[in-house]
C-alpha cells in the first residue's frame, strides 16, 4: 500500500489537489498517532464505509502491512453491520478539504491502536449520508472538477454513480 503522512495532499494520485488531504495511509516503517477513540465516532465511520461513494476504483487490494501473515482481513464486522476492507477508499467532505482514506482504516484503529486525526473525528461525525445528494454537493464544492472527472489524470467519472 501507499504511505501518506496525515492531513497531507496525496501526491501522485488521481486525487491530487490541496483540497484532499490523506487519512490513515499508513505503513508499517513510519510512526503514527495511537490513543484511545470515542463509539460514536467509530460506529459513524463503519456506516460511511458501509458502501462508500469513489469517483474511481484502483486495480487491486490494499493490504495491511503491519499484519505480515495475512495482510489484514478482506471484511470487518461491527456488531450487525460488515464492511469490505482492502478495496474501497472514503472521501469524507468538511469544511475546506475531503479526506481520502483507505477502507482498512478500521482495521488499523481496531488492530493497531491508530487514532486519525481530531478534524477527521469532526468531519466523519459531521458528514452527510453516503451518496446523498448534501454528499456529493459537498464533494463537488470543495474538490476541483478536474479531479473529480479524471481528466487531471485521463480517466472519466462515472457521471450515472454522482
Amino acid at each position: 500500500m501507499t504511505y501518506f503522512e496525515d492531513l497531507t495532499p496525496l501526491v501522485g494520485s488521481p486525487l491530487e489537489s490541496s483540497a484532499c488531504l490523506a487519512v490513515g495511509w499508513l505503513e508499517p516503517e513510519y510512526a503514527y498517532p495511537q490513543g484511545p477513540l470515542q463509539p460514536f465516532v467509530v460506529e459513524r465511520l463503519i456506516e460511511l464505509l458501509v458502501d462508500p461513494w469513489q469517483p474511481f476504483v484502483y486495480m487491486g487490494t490494499h493490504d495491511c502491512g503491519f499484519c505480515r501473515l495475512t495482510g489484514g482481513p478482506c471484511q470487518f464486522t461491527y456488531g450487525n453491520t460488515s464492511i469490505q476492507m482492502k478495496v474501497n477508499n472514503l472521501l469524507v467532505p468538511f469544511e475546506q478539504h475531503v479526506f481520502v482514506a483507505p477502507s482498512l482504516i478500521r482495521h488499523y484503529m481496531d488492530a493497531h491502536q491508530y487514532c486519525p486525526p481530531q478534524e477527521f473525528q469532526e468531519a466523519v461525525l459531521a458528514c452527510p449520508p453516503m451518496r446523498s445528494v448534501a454528499y456529493l454537493k459537498a464533494i463537488r464544492r470543495i474538490v476541483p472538477r478536474d479531479v473529480l472527472c479524471g481528466t487531471k489524470s485521463g480517466g472519466r467519472l462515472d457521471q450515472q454513480r454522482m
